[in-house]
């Protein structure tokens, strides 16, 4: 690694901790040495050694192949997953929202912006504004993805910052100059029968079903008033709503910009695997736009199909 792509290390290792005592005191920790060692490699008395670059790359969350891809147009790994935690966050979980935040930011400040998103399920991006539905995704999060299965659901939260995070991950997200969804027909479905299921099995009360069913009716006028006006209420931006003709067998999406091309897959109900390569986004944006030829658009037209779609979803939300 050349001294270029060294400091760019130091400089996102930097980056993560907004205190330089928790900066030390995690990579004492991880990297199981003294404080003293660490000030010295902050200082760069002493280099970090090959190992203690993987271990903290790996700890933090960052593609250490892209900071060496900026040496000499070497070609670096397309795909990257970064998996916080939602329920009992650190500074790093905390420090993967934030960067993730400010580049949404970077790239709907765009008017030419574009974001398009195909989902199997509700997408948890437009669930700002309904605790009970965000808080019933980190539910299933906490259940499937975690050792702690003995948690209800009366009792899963995480903290005031994360779900601030989350909040404000949900706004940026609707400020593009223009985004489209494409529905799975059974999305409404899938998140009914899921409630049932783990109220079946006693991990949510009938209250907690009650509100969350009083969110999802809510969601339905939020998403049919979207569809006639064609914008989201919150920023006026332009945003087209479709329902897929046929299943939908994954989550994925992308966004561009005229200096940007991002791809992202859906990993881990909450997380996403991302690639900033080229071939891997334009492959991604030709099977969006293969799979609207074969949707139904329902923003601004259709009207006859849109009313059948919202009182046959209301219909499904009123079996909790």
């Amino acid at each position: 690694m050349n001294n270029l792509a060294y400091q760019t290390f130091l400089t996102e290792v930097q980056k993560a901790f907004s205190k330089k005592s928790i900066m030390i005191d995690t990579l004492a920790d991880i990297l199981r040495i003294e404080k003293g060692a660490v000030y010295r490699r902050i200082r760069q008395e002493v280099p970090f050694t090959f190992n203690e670059i993987t271990v903290i790359a790996k700890y933090l969350g960052f593609s250490l192949d892209s900071i060496i891809g900026i040496e000499g147009g070497t070609k670096s790994v397309p795909f990257q997953l970064r998996l916080p935690d939602f329920i009992s966050p650190e500074e790093v979980d905390y420090y993967i929202l934030k960067a993730y935040i400010e580049f949404l930011q970077s790239l709907n400040q765009s008017e030419s912006s574009e974001a398009a998103v195909v989902s199997n399920m509700l997408p948890h991006d437009l669930f700002g504004g309904y605790n009970h539905l965000l808080l019933f995704y980190l539910f299933i999060w906490n259940y499937v993805y975690t050792d702690n299965k003995m948690m209800s659901f009366h009792h899963i939260s995480s903290t005031p910052e994360m779900i601030g995070l989350l909040n404000e991950f949900m706004m940026e997200s609707k400020k593009f100059g223009k985004t489209s969804y494409i529905f799975d027909n059974k999305a409404f479905r899938i998140f009914v029968d899921r409630v049932n299921y783990f109220h079946a099995i006693r991990a949510i009360e009938k209250k907690d079903v009650s509100i969350i069913k009083e969110e999802l009716l809510s969601l339905l006028d939020y998403l049919e008033d979207m569809a006639i006006t064609g914008q989201f209420k919150e920023t006026g931006k332009a945003v087209n709503l479709y329902i897929a003709d046929i299943d939908i067998s994954a989550c994925y999406s992308y966004m561009e910009t005229p200096n940007t091309h991002f791809s992202l897959m859906k990993a881990f109900l909450l997380s996403y695997v991302t690639s900033f390569d080229e071939d891997t986004f334009q492959r991604m944006k030709n099977c969006i736009q293969s799979l609207i030829k074969i949707s139904t658009l329902i923003t601004l037209t259709n009207e006859k199909q849109r009313v059948l779609y919202f009182e046959k979803q209301r219909k499904i939300v009123n079996e909790l």
